[in-house]
């Protein structure tokens, strides 16, 4: 009995290993557009796709909830504000890189220090100085009050990161192989959270069919266009915008006059059409309700883009996509025919031109902005005049003392208000529509995917049902 009751249990285990391998893996799906490369440097990386995958290979004090996308707490085990709200302190948890080295309130002033040496920076504008009293003690000094600071240090950018070694990671995942169309990720064995699966496997491809291995099982979640997946797909409203903008730093279409003028000739509508708009919008930030008004009637607009001089190359960027090349061939057109001058269009990689705004060479692009927290001024601070991430290279004093004056005072919502209504006036944004999230999903196989508005979903929370 004893002899048979043991080659029970070892049949028994057998059949359990077969039936739940103990190291599943989770693969994913990611479309990018033709000539765009993944890149999987914190400092650098602002595209939507490399900052999926960065969120889950670095942690900063505060992380993403898988469900709502609000902040919640990650390396930050608990912190207090100071009475004014210009100091912050942080007790970290016991926390450790990839490669077992701890992570200390050292590690965040000296990634901090280095982040502003890149065109990433601006999103340090917040900080007067550090303080680390201890290794588990970080004190950040605030130039101003920020009731949405945990939001800010979810970021990538801003979590814990060793400059001086690429190869490390502070997140729940490590990176074992990065090619053009794979990226091998491996649980990382020092992670203080628990993880739902070891292994992940990214596929990433330019105008790629993943349908055939989605419908099979073999990929559980794509940011690709699956066929014949309906009832897999989830759509939802993003916080974000599609909108177009001006970006010339000076000269005849830096003017908010010739930008005005401009923008009412785009017949808006038809644009938002051919864009497939879901949410048509006239707001930059989201449902805030704001929206240009011009003071100055159409016939007065018009007479600004009369010159009795030879007019400058209007040079107009797009990134890849058939809707949004086509977009952009309809206002060269209708531009060209007006200004009776050379209006050229070139279709880039979006990073071309928002990599570094500063060295944009185009007077006029398009971009999907998704925000990276649940605040107004993920929007509005791209047009601070003093940020270094300013994406339309945007000054007006007004548009600046507000957004000041919002951090300040209490009733910051109608100071946020003004100061997008402001922008919108002034003809240099010109918001489309809402942006919109399309995913495909095997939740007949995985758990722990939620849509949210910021579309952020960590990989760590993700696991294969058990059946």
């Amino acid at each position: 009995m004893k002899r048979c009751f043991t080659v029970f249990v070892i049949l028994f285990a057998l059949f359990a290993v077969s039936a739940h391998p103990q190291t599943e893996k989770l693969s994913v799906a990611m479309d990018i557009a033709k000539g765009e490369t993944i890149t999987l440097n914190p400092y650098i990386a602002s595209d939507n796709a490399s900052v999926v995958i960065l969120d889950n290979l670095y942690e900063g004090l505060f992380a993403y909830d898988p469900q709502t996308g609000k902040p919640m707490p990650a390396l930050a085990e608990s912190y207090s504000v100071s009475q004014d709200g210009l100091s912050w302190t942080f007790r970290l948890r016991e926390s450790y890189f990839s490669d077992n080295s701890p992570v200390t309130s050292k590690t965040f002033e000296i990634s901090w220090k280095y982040l502003l040496q890149g065109p990433l920076a601006s999103n340090l504008d917040f900080l007067s100085s550090i303080d680390t009293p201890d290794e588990s003690i970080l004190v950040i000094n605030l130039k101003y009050p920020i009731s949405y600071l945990p939001s800010l240090l979810c970021q990538p950018c801003l979590a814990a990161v060793k400059p001086s070694d690429s190869s490390v990671f502070s997140g729940a995942y490590k990176v074992m192989l990065q090619t053009e169309k794979e990226i091998e990720l491996k649980k990382n064995p020092y992670y203080w959270d628990n993880t739902g699966c070891d292994e992940i496997v990214i596929h990433i491809g330019s105008d790629s069919d993943f349908s055939e291995d989605f419908l099979n099982g073999g990929i559980q979640w794509s940011l690709a266009p699956i066929e014949n997946a309906s009832d897999y797909m989830k759509v939802s409203p993003l916080y974000g915008t599609t909108f177009l903008y001006f970006c010339s730093p000076d000269g005849f279409f830096s003017d908010n006059n010739v930008q005005r003028a401009l923008s009412r000739l785009i017949p808006i509508d038809y644009l938002r059409m051919i864009q497939s708009s879901i949410i048509p919008s006239d707001s930059l930030v989201p449902q805030s309700g704001a929206q240009a008004e011009f003071e100055t009637s159409v016939s007065q607009d018009l007479k600004y883009l009369s010159s009795d001089s030879e007019l400058p190359v209007l040079k107009i960027a797009v990134h890849r996509g058939d809707s949004t090349i086509l977009s952009g061939q309809l206002i060269q057109e209708v531009w060209s025919s007006r200004l009776h001058t050379t209006v050229s269009l070139d279709t880039v990689p979006s990073t071309v031109y928002t990599s570094n705004p500063k060295n944009n060479p185009y007077d006029f692009c398009i971009i999907t902005w998704i925000a990276d927290y649940y605040d107004p001024t993920a929007f509005l601070s791209l047009f601070r005049s003093d940020a270094s991430y300013n994406l339309a290279r945007y000054n007006n004093p007004e548009f600046d003392r507000l957004l000041e004056l919002a951090d300040k005072l209490e009733d910051r919502d109608r100071y946020l208000l003004k100061a997008e209504e402001i922008l919108l006036d002034s003809g240099t944004v010109i918001p489309i529509s809402t942006a919109v999230s399309t995913n495909f999903v095997r939740s007949d196989l995985i758990e722990g995917w939620y849509p949210n508005p910021l579309d952020i979903h960590p990989l760590k929370s993700i696991r294969f049902k058990q059946h």
